[in-house]
């Protein structure tokens, strides 16, 4: 049985991680927006589900609708198909809309028991997920570069390098629990050397491509891949917390032997916007 999962998280993190970099490396624009509102939407959806496991309600089928609007709608204005709408504003109009949408279903549905508890988490979903979600589109369209898929790349793997190196270094060297109420599995040991790899993963890719990374400077390498492998870290366990309170073992069976989407995004929801405001702030300053 321990071969098969294997054999599937493998196959799983090939095909995935194969999608990701072929979109990456061709700079499909379409690819960007057909993979990330899907990825989105269903990773809310999840969400939702993990929610219904512990009997709270909310109103999915608005908030995944919601949510897909708000994923396309943004790649559409970020890529520069729609022009007429700034981003800053798109999102205030949409934040009205879903306000007003959710409240307005809320007062002609006359079946909920817990109106406020299902409203605010409906909200929290939205934001939790999409909002944060989205900022991976701003960085492939960040405005200083134009268009540079390759700061995605770098996101990814700095990001994901923490979690392959916790596992590699809790599988070898875990001796010491790093918050067992939240996330047994997890070592001190494991998350030291997911650092380390992240860090060595930000030197290398910054060294390696400056080029590609020109708002990234070479002296910012440790400091940056130190700040996004501990904000990983973060999202990673803020996920465990949701998912433990909930009583799920995965978000989902989306990927196979992997879990769910809001597995596979749940440390990328904290660090795009992180590594966004570092772009942003080296781009003004």
């Amino acid at each position: 049985m321990a071969r098969s999962n294997f054999l599937r998280r493998a196959f799983s993190t090939l095909l995935l991680w194969g999608l990701i970099l072929g979109v990456i490396i061709f700079d499909w624009d379409w690819g960007f927006g057909l993979l990330i509102p899907a990825i989105g939407t269903i990773a809310l959806g999840e969400f939702f589900y993990a929610l219904r496991n512990k009997g709270i309600r909310s109103f999915r089928k608005t908030g995944i609708v919601s949510g897909l609007f708000f994923l396309i709608g943004s790649w559409l204005i970020l890529s520069g198909r729609v022009t007429f709408l700034s981003q800053a504003l798109f999102e205030l109009i949409c934040l009205l809309i879903f306000l007003l949408g959710i409240l307005s279903r809320q007062v002609f549905d006359r079946s909920q028991t817990t109106p406020v508890l299902t409203v605010a988490v409906t909200f929290f979903g939205i934001f939790y997920v999409i909002w944060l979600f989205n900022f991976v589109t701003r960085l492939v369209y960040f405005p200083a570069t134009g268009r540079e898929p390759f700061l995605l790349l770098y996101l990814l793997l700095v990001t994901k390098m923490t979690d392959i190196g916790a596992y590699i270094g809790g599988s070898l060297f875990g001796r010491h629990k790093l918050l067992p109420e939240v996330s047994p599995k997890k070592t001190w040991e494991g998350f030291i050397v997911g650092v380390l790899c992240s860090v060595g993963v930000s030197y290398g890719l910054i060294a390696g491509f400056p080029e590609r990374l020109t708002l990234i400077p070479k002296e910012w390498a440790i400091g940056l891949g130190l700040i996004i492998s501990l904000v990983s870290v973060v999202g990673d366990l803020a996920e465990s917390v949701m998912k433990r309170d909930t009583q799920v073992k995965d978000s989902g069976g989306f990927i196979p032997g992997i879990g769910g989407a809001l597995d596979l995004i749940d440390s990328v929801l904290f660090t795009a916007p992180v590594l966004y405001l570092f772009l942003q702030l080296r781009a003004t300053l």
